[in-house]
């Protein structure tokens, strides 16, 4: 049977490395795939691992407190899953055949950067491209139909990085909350991880351009929907259609094919930011359920994988705290934020009088590398425009 590693997992993109919180198996327990064997915790979510394979718990490394960096080992498991058929997919080898190159990363892009891209990979490659953090869309397979296979993850992983002997160490100053500080770790841990975000968005030039949305039109038909649902639904509509809904590559602008919001929502151990991919393909009832569940799985700390994925853009909603209008900083790779300030009457000029309309002011700050000022203000408008009619958002 195969030994195969169960690594820290890379759970977001810009997780680096994380604590190991329990186990929830004993070594020489049996284990099925999908069984939780572990929890561990980022830099803002408590996260339960799973066996990527059927198998045997036969070695524990890490031990409650240890810090781990992302794709080291945490156990390892028996099993003799190791390529999921992936071999007996191979054709008979030439005797005089020089053996596969290992995969290599590919260099070229040939479509945008897609959030639902298809590749062939065998089941367990996929789990341990999830686990080390590599993009399978980046890879060339060695397998049959260039399928890709585990040895090709594995390979490129190496090519990147020479493992060293494993030792993990314990919370230090440094790494957990600095002694005699009576701050929770889970927040020490948060508020890093703004500081590294923080730095790389400094590096970024940034324009806000701010504009109060009119939401009359919306008031009467809403029902029980909350407000931020039907900002965030015409949002990512309007950016789907946007050039801002992009990135910076160094050389010049790359669109994205899908769009995904980070929802940004204050915890008490930091703030958290699950993304939900698409938003505006959903009926507006049903985003409404999905953004309060997204929202209570980040206060509970225990965010869905799928929630963790690659956002595209960031809302950050302060309204709910009497905050009238702010600036989100952007989140590399993302070229836009929006920030959502607080819903309320306001009296507004009618005609040769004045009236009260439903409004709220909002931010949209852009990469100036990728857009401009004026690019902002056209989305901002494309926005008001479906806010302005009520029968677009296909009400049941």
């Amino acid at each position: 049977m195969a030994e195969i590693p169960l690594v820290m997992p890379k759970m977001s993109m810009t997780m680096e490395e994380g604590t190991f919180l329990t186990w929830h198996k004993a070594e020489g327990d049996e284990v099925r795939a999908g069984d939780v064997v572990c929890e561990v915790a980022t830099d803002k979510v408590d996260m339960e691992v799973e066996s990527p394979v059927d198998g045997t718990l036969v070695r524990l490394v890490a031990q409650p407190d240890d810090v781990v960096a992302v794709g080291e080992p945490i156990a390892y498991l028996s099993s003799d899953a190791d390529d999921l058929l992936g071999d007996l997919l191979d054709g008979p080898a030439e005797a005089e055949a020089p053996p596969p190159a290992p995969a290599a990363l590919a260099t070229t892009p040939t479509a945008p950067p897609s959030l639902s891209t298809v590749v062939s990979a065998v089941p367990l490659a996929r789990s341990r491209a999830v686990e080390l953090g590599v993009d399978l869309t980046a890879l060339n397979g060695t397998g049959p139909g260039g399928t890709i296979r585990v040895a090709d993850v594995e390979a490129v992983t190496a090519q990147l990085v020479t493992p060293a002997a494993h030792v993990p160490h314990r919370p230090s100053a440094t790494n957990g909350a600095p002694a005699g500080t009576g701050t929770p770790a889970s927040r020490y841990r948060s508020r890093r991880a703004v500081a590294r975000q923080t730095s790389a968005s400094a590096a970024i030039p940034q324009a806000v351009v701010f504009r109060d949305l009119d939401l009359e039109a919306v008031a009467e038909r809403r029902g029980q929907c909350g407000w931020l649902s039907l900002i965030v639904r015409a949002y990512a509509d309007a950016l789907r259609d946007s050039p801002l809904n992009a990135r910076w590559t160094g050389e010049g602008s790359e669109v994205w094919s899908d769009v995904a919001v980070g929802l940004m929502v204050d915890t008490e151990h930091g703030p958290v930011a699950p993304v939900l991919a698409n938003p505006d393909r959903f009926p507006i009832e049903e985003l409404d359920v999905r953004l309060g569940r997204v929202a209570d799985h980040a206060r509970s700390g225990k965010v869905p994988v799928e929630h963790l994925t690659a956002a595209t853009t960031t809302v950050h909603d302060l309204g709910t705290l009497g905050v009238d209008a702010f600036q989100e900083l952007l989140n590399p790779p993302q070229a836009t934020a929006l920030s959502v300030g607080a819903v309320a009457p306001h009296v507004v000029p009618v005609g040769d009088g004045v009236g009260v309309r439903t409004r709220c002011r909002v931010g949209l700050t852009v990469d100036h590398r990728v857009g401009d000022c004026a690019d902002a203000a056209r989305l901002l408008n494309a926005v008001q425009r479906r806010l302005d009619d009520p029968n677009w958002f296909g009400w049941r």
